[in-house]
Order: structure tokens, then C-alpha cells, then sequence
């Protein structure tokens, strides 16, 4: 059983089931106790937890991506990072992964490929927009919803995993297969990175299979970087010429090739949807040949090629100057003006065909009552279609459209013309109407900036150029509707915008404890130059703020110059003393030998007679970069089983200053250890120790006195134990294994306090 189940992580995350493992975390599910709602954890593994230099970066990023709101992402409600573990809390989701539906499905419905794209392209779009790359798009990082509805996950972290090794290993095979050639190469990725494993993942989905598989990741890599994949319509003759078109230019190798924006991809996709018929004329050659296919080709393009005379024209008129009129017209074929009546008639006939189906004036010679010839739908409403053509059955799929009011038909799968049956399941895509969106808050940005986002939301743009002083001129004072209003796609939002720049003065923002990146979008929010210098700290992570000058809330002028010190990541050695008074009453406690320790190990020792010393301070200079506990030990030097502790303390260097967190000290060690020698006592006799002899003449008959045993009893004194203080959290443990402390095999480790 998983012994991460039941815990519960800050007190509020209770870990219920393991439902997801990857490469880089594990996937719990688990209940917010807090908001008493079901949640996703995905805890970090210990190789990525170990990483300083990944930890600091996805913290940094994590509260970046945390900012994500699309209905097509998976939102992070929560990250956590301590020492034992590092987690991420995300949106619940009740689903299964792209992968699981494309292996239970096989192939997919090319309407389904592109009902799922366009969500994963609205989703990537919505992180583009903010700076952020995925690098990971694939269909394990693709959740699926009963109702269909895709969301993104796994934003941001792969970003960092190009920070480790790079080489290709087989827990990294799952990206492999979906890796653009740049990032292959190592390169430097962007939004387009994202386009090319986009249009990998709808060669999957129309296909059933990957584009390029080999048995090592390396393989695949070299594939994507150097193959031309095999054209989806010769595994899967089914797939319109136009959607294959798309995933090709989706997966060129050359970025410049590709779409350049999500959004470029989507705006095909509808045109393809309008009319699946569409060929977009993009060049290309098949896995057999080598060469890119290109852009579309313009009608100029087309009409340029037609005037140019063919390059064998040239060699042809150069052949029949030497040759006699006759002789050239004797090696004419008879067979041609054959060939070409022929020809001329099967053209004819087959624009006759076309015309009649088209205009529906072929007959229905069947004579079968229960068939008819497929209507055209498009453009008609739905009360319409349903009033004209009671006999059809309706799968009605729903978009939202600027081009097609509510309830329109925007598209019919069977085709204008078919011969079908009465009753039969016709599949169209009604339009939504336009979309509802909200106007963003575009106050202060740049009047281009606040195009573009508009234009990103299909909404349109008027530019009204007005004076006012408190805003820098070509920046954005308000919006008509306001912002946070909600209005249908393709509605006219007036920007007004300031001609004036007046350079006026500013009050200094605080920039401390920011971001370098929110400190600089800051800066030029208040027109302020930005000077950037990087320091080690030990209080403050990388790509922090700690230092500015001038002060916050400091008044100067538009453009003015504000220096920053931001954290390089890099630790701070910090230097500190501590010292502690002998007291006087010490002077004839006798000479005592003082051992330093640091972390439980000795670093010196020294003799110190009290007669001398008594009243004196001691003064230990010491530094480090993170929390250290420090004692001074003192044993008696005429009896070592006569030792204590003087003193302990812990110092914190994790700030750019040394702090004592907590002292002990025991000035009246001296006392108690002070030496006394033996004693030796003795039990008295109640006769003396010889008896005189009576006379000879007067023998005695009496008993002789009884022999009294004489006793001698050794009293040792008392020595007390050394009197360490009581352990605390911080305290290290006490062990007499002379290998603690990491010494190698046939070296003696330090001496540790015991």
C-alpha cells in the first residue's frame, strides 16, 4: 500500500487514492478539508525534488501559471514546497487522458480530432498570450471529460525539465514521440514548439498511430528532426485533403513554416469546418521526397505561373531551328487529334454530371419512395429545416460563430445532392451566435497592446486619440463599453488614448520582495528606468528584489533612474562571535580542558587554568550559511569523568545576518565539577591491638578475648555526568559510533560530542 495515503499535507490536504504516475510526480486524489471539496495533488518525486536549481524556478513559475484561468486548462488552487516534499493542487478531474480514448477508439472521427484541436488551441492560446510556453504538449498531459470538454494540465513544469540533463532517456520516451526538431535539438523553444506537438497529437488522433516510433528516444528525435512523415491519407483514406493539409503545416520542421500563433491554426480549422470540401493548395511532398511543403499559393501566384513560358520551351524552339518544318510535322503522332477528341468529350460529359447533380435536375430513377436527394441546409434556421424537411432526423452540433446568427446552419456532413433515405441521420453544426467575452482592464498599457488583446478576442478595435496629462502618451485611459463589461464577439470597443506625456513627478514604488519581472512591469507603469544588479542572499530566492534606492514612496520624476539588487540564488557566508563570561568565583575550581563543537563535531580544544582565566571572557568567532548549533564542553583535568556543558547556542544565517535563535549557559559548571580528593576512614577497636601475657606462675583459666577485625572503608566521590541541556528539536544525536559523521572506510571520523 502507498504510504502517502491518509496523510495529510499542511494540515488541509487529506491524500485519498493514487490515481496518476508519471516521469517527474505522482497524482493523488484527495479532499480539501478547508473548502470541503475534492481536489488533484501532484507531489513532486525525490530526484526533482533534490534539485535546488529546479526547485527554485518552479516555485517562481508555479505562482506565473497559478494566474491560468481558461475553461480548457486545469486550474492550480494551492502549491506547497518544504524540505520533505514539494506539491502542486489542481482542479479534480473526473475523466480519462487523450490516450486512454485514442487507444479505446483506435482511429477517430476527423470531426472529433477537430472538436478536441480547437479546444487544445484555445487553451494554449489563453497561455501564450501571458508569456507562457507549455513544452510538454501530449495526449497523456490532455484530460477528457465525459461531455467532451478538453483540459490542458501539466503547465510550466516542463519548462524546467530542460534545465536537468538533457539527454533523452527512456522516462522521457513519452515526450519524445511529440518533441518538436528544435527542442530536439536543444534549441530555444516558443509558442510554435507547441503548434508542432499540436499537429502531432491530430496526426494521432486521425491516424491511430504516431508519426515517427523507434526503439530508442533518440531515434525518435533524430525522425522529428530529419523524416517526413508519412501523408495521414495514405493510412487513413477517409480524412478530408484540407484537414490534412492542416496537420502537415502544423508539424513542418522549420518553425517559420508553421502556424506562427494558435490562433493562425484555428482560423483554418474554421474554414475547413465551414466547408470540408477545402483545399488550401499548401505545397508539399510525401515521405518519399525530401523537400518542405510551403505556404498557400496566392491567385497571383497561380496567374504568374500560367504567363511564364515552360523552361523546356526554350530547349524545344532551339531543336526545330535546325530542323525543316516538314520533318517536324512528319513526327507528330496520328494519334493525337484521336486522343484529343476523346479527351475533349470526357470533359464535357463529366461538367454535364456535375452540373446536374448540383442543380438537382437528374431524376430519381430508382423509383423508390423512401429515398430522396440531400437539401442544402446551410444558412437556413432550424424551425425552417425542420418545417421543409420533416422526414430528416437532426444531430445537431453546436459553435460559437460571428459570421452566423443564432440557430443558423453553419455546416451539413452529407453532402448537397446525395441520393439518401427518408429518415435518415443527418449531422449539422448550428451556429451559438457569437461568443460572450469580457473587455479586459487595459488602463495603462500600451494602445497596440490593447489592440492586439482585442483583436485576440474578436472584438473590434477604434482608436480614439484624446489629451490628458495624467496618462504617458500612446497609453490606454479607458475603454467604451468599460472594462469588465460583456459583450458578443465582434463588437466595436472604443480605445481611448493619450496624446500628452507631461513629464510630472512620481512616487517610487516599493520593489522589495517582487519579482524581477513584476518590478520592471512596474517600472514602466510608472515611467520609471530600471537598473538591475544581482547579489547573493541567503533571506531571498532567486530573481528576488531586496534592495532599492530610492527608497520607496521616494517622489521623482518620470524616467528617473531606480537601482535594484535582486537575489542571484547564491548563498551568503555570514561571520558572527560568540562569547560568554567565566565567572570569578571560578578561580580556584582547578584547570579545565574547553572542547568547541559545531553541529555535534569538535573543532579544537584548549587547557585553560581558572586561577588565570577565572573572570575573563571567551570569544569563538564562527560563520556558516544556514541554522548551526554550537556548545562548549569543559572537563576537569584531573578527572575526565567530571564534564559538562558551559554553554549552547544556535545561530541562523539564513538571513543576511547571523541570528542567535537560542542560548544556554551554565556558569556555575565550575562549581559542580570541581575535584575532591579520596578520603579514607577507619572503624575503632574496643581492645588494644596486643594482650599482655598473664604470669607463668599464674596460668589463667579464663576464655581468650575475641580477635576484633579492623575494617577500612574507601569512599570515592561523587563525579556527576557531563550535564548537557535538554534536547530540543534542533538538537543532534548523541551516538559513540566513531563512523558517524561520514568518515570514509580506513579514515577516523571527527570526534563527535557524546
Amino acid at each position: 500500500m502507498d504510504n502517502m495515503i491518509g496523510k495529510r499535507l499542511d494540515g488541509r490536504y487529506e491524500l485519498i487514492e493514487l490515481i496518476g504516475a508519471g516521469g517527474m510526480a505522482d497524482i493523488y486524489k484527495a479532499r480539501d478539508i478547508t473548502e470541503d471539496k475534492t481536489v488533484a495533488v501532484k507531489i513532486l518525486k525525490n530526484e526533482f525534488a533534490g534539485s535546488e536549481d529546479f526547485l527554485r524556478r518552479f516555485r517562481n513559475e508555479s505562482k506565473a501559471i497559478a494566474l491560468l484561468s481558461h475553461p480548457n486548462i486545469v486550474k492550480i488552487f494551492d502549491v506547497g514546497f518544504s524540505d520533505q516534499i514539494q506539491y502542486i493542487v489542481m482542479e479534480y478531474i473526473d475523466g480519462i487522458t487523450l490516450t486512454e480514448y485514442i487507444r479505446l477508439q483506435g482511429v477517430l472521427k476527423w470531426k472529433d480530432a477537430v472538436f478536441f484541436t480547437v479546444q487544445i488551441l484555445r487553451a494554449l492560446q489563453h497561455a501564450h498570450d501571458r508569456g507562457i510556453v507549455h513544452r510538454d504538449i501530449k495526449s497523456q498531459n490532455v484530460m477528457m471529460l465525459s461531455d467532451g470538454t478538453i483540459k490542458v494540465m501539466d503547465f510550466g513544469i516542463a519548462r524546467f525539465n530542460r534545465e536537468s540533463d538533457k539527454t533523452l532517456s527512456e522516462k522521457a520516451i513519452g515526450s519524445v514521440h511529440y518533441i518538436s526538431p528544435e527542442q530536439a535539438r536543444g534549441e530555444m523553444t516558443d509558442e510554435k514548439s507547441d503548434i508542432y506537438s499540436v499537429g502531432v497529437m491530430l496526426y494521432e488522433m486521425l491516424t491511430g498511430q504516431k508519426p515517427f516510433d523507434g526503439e530508442t528516444p533518440v531515434a525518435i528525435a533524430l525522425q522529428h528532426m530529419q523524416t517526413v512523415p508519412k501523408m495521414p491519407r495514405e493510412i487513413n483514406s477517409s480524412i478530408p485533403e484540407g484537414l490534412e493539409e492542416i496537420t502537415l503545416k502544423a508539424m513542418q520542421k522549420e518553425p517559420s513554416q508553421r502556424y506562427q500563433t494558435a490562433g493562425e491554426m484555428m482560423n483554418d480549422i474554421e474554414e475547413f469546418k465551414k466547408d470540408p470540401s477545402i483545399v488550401f493548395e499548401y505545397k508539399y511532398l510525401s515521405a518519399d521526397e525530401t523537400t518542405k511543403y510551403f505556404d498557400k499559393v496566392t491567385p497571383e501566384q497561380e496567374t504568374e505561373e500560367e504567363l511564364l513560358p515552360a523552361e523546356d520551351d526554350d530547349t524545344d524552339e532551339d531543336i526545330y531551328d535546325d530542323e525543316d518544318e516538314d520533318e517536324v510535322e512528319e513526327r507528330r503522332s496520328p494519334l493525337l487529334p484521336i486522343l484529343f477528341a476523346v479527351a475533349s468529350v470526357f470533359v464535357i460529359m463529366t461538367a454535364w454530371l456535375i452540373f446536374t447533380i448540383v442543380t438537382g435536375s437528374i431524376p430519381n430513377t430508382s423509383g423508390n419512395d423512401d429515398e430522396m436527394t440531400m437539401p442544402s441546409l446551410i444558412n437556413k434556421t432550424l424551425d425552417e429545416v425542420r418545417e421543409e424537411y420533416p422526414e430528416l432526423q437532426l444531430d445537431i452540433d453546436r459553435e460559437y460563430s460571428t459570421e452566423f446568427a443564432e440557430d443558423v446552419i453553419m455546416n451539413q456532413e452529407t453532402p448537397m445532392g446525395r441520393t439518401i433515405k427518408k429518415n435518415s441521420i443527418i449531422k449539422i453544426t448550428v451556429s451559438d451566435g457569437p461568443q460572450e467575452v469580457e473587455i479586459r482592464d487595459f488602463t495603462n498599457l500600451r494602445s497596440e497592446d490593447a489592440v492586439q488583446s482585442l483583436t485576440k478576442d474578436k472584438l473590434k478595435a477604434k482608436i480614439v486619440n484624446v489629451e490628458d496629462d495624467d496618462v504617458a502618451e500612446g497609453y490606454v485611459i479607458r475603454t467604451d463599453p468599460p472594462a469588465r463589461t460583456k459583450v458578443d464577439q465582434g463588437t466595436e470597443v472604443k480605445v481611448y488614448v493619450s496624446l500628452g506625456n507631461a513629464e510630472k513627478p512620481v512616487n517610487v514604488p516599493k520593489f522589495t520582495d517582487m519579482t524581477i519581472e513584476e518590478a520592471r512591469e512596474k517600472a514602466e507603469e510608472k515611467h520609471l528606468t530600471l537598473i538591475e544588479e544581482q547579489q547573493p542572499s541567503n533571506e531571498y530566492e532567486e530573481g528576488i528584489v531586496f534592495k532599492q534606492d530610492p527608497a520607496p514612496n521616494s517622489v521623482v520624476n518620470q524616467g528617473s533612474e531606480v537601482r535594484v539588487v535582486v537575489s542571484n540564488g547564491e548563498s551568503v557566508t555570514v561571520e558572527y562571535e560568540i562569547t560568554i563570561d567565566i565567572p570569578a568565583s571560578a578561580s580556584d575550581t582547578g584547570t579545565f580542558r574547553f572542547e568547541y563543537y559545531r553541529a555535534g563535531f569538535k573543532e579544537r580544544e584548549e587547557t585553560r587554568d581558572m586561577i588565570a582565566n577565572a573572570g575573563s571572557t571567551i570569544t569563538w568567532a564562527v560563520s556558516g550559511s544556514e541554522e548551526t548549533r554550537y556548545q562548549i564542553v569543559v572537563t576537569n583535568t584531573k578527572d575526565s569523568t567530571l564534564r559538562g556543558t558551559l554553554l549552547e547556542v544556535v545561530v541562523d544565517y539564513t538571513s543576511d545576518s547571523a541570528v542567535e535563535l537560542s542560548r544556554q549557559e551554565n556558569p556555575d559548571i565550575f562549581e559542580e565539577l570541581r575535584y575532591t580528593p579520596p578520603t579514607v576512614q577507619t572503624t575503632p577497636t574496643s581492645t588494644p591491638p596486643f594482650q599482655t601475657a598473664p604470669p607463668a606462675t599464674a596460668p589463667v583459666t579464663t576464655p581468650p578475648p575475641p580477635v576484633i577485625e579492623t575494617t577500612t572503608t574507601t569512599t570515592q566521590p561523587t563525579t556527576p555526568e557531563p550535564t548537557p541541556f535538554p534536547d530540543d528539536e534542533t538538537s543532534e544525536p548523541q551516538v559513540d559510533d566513531p563512523a558517524v559523521g561520514g568518515a570514509a572506510a580506513g579514515q577516523s571520523a571527527p570526534e563527535r560530542i557524546s
